[in-house]
């Protein structure tokens, strides 16, 4: 029996598509900044699936800005790369970001809406 990337989650998740902005230094050895603009998938406590065109960095911790809502809640926090899949020739990449650091003493807010997600 094959187990797939969803059948690994331990965390309830909030389903839908919320703006992120993630940024980072180029891998080429310039100072060129990378940046994708992509949207979720799903979010949880500890982690987020994201879409993206690009693929991601396997294992680098980025620093990532997440948009929620209407009142457009923004998140700041470094998520690591835990892993990125083709998913279309489009491009198209599943990406699975592991929370690492929350910025800015936002944990609690974060909490608070995928906890809203669960009732």
């Amino acid at each position: 029996m094959e187990i797939g990337v969803d059948d690994l989650r331990s965390q309830k998740r909030l389903k839908g598509s919320h703006g992120i902005l993630i940024s980072y230094p180029s891998q080429d050895g310039s100072e060129k900044l990378v940046q994708h603009t992509c949207s979720t998938q799903d979010i949880s406590e500890s982690g987020l699936k994201i879409v993206v065109r690009r693929p991601l960095p396997l294992g680098k911790e980025l620093p990532i800005e997440v948009t929620i809502g209407d009142e457009e809640a923004v998140f700041k926090f470094y998520g690591e790369v835990k892993w990125c899949l083709e998913v279309d020739p489009t491009p198209t990449y599943y990406a699975g970001i592991k929370l690492t650091r929350i910025v800015e003493n936002q944990y609690e807010n974060w909490l608070a809406i995928v906890a809203r997600a669960e009732s």
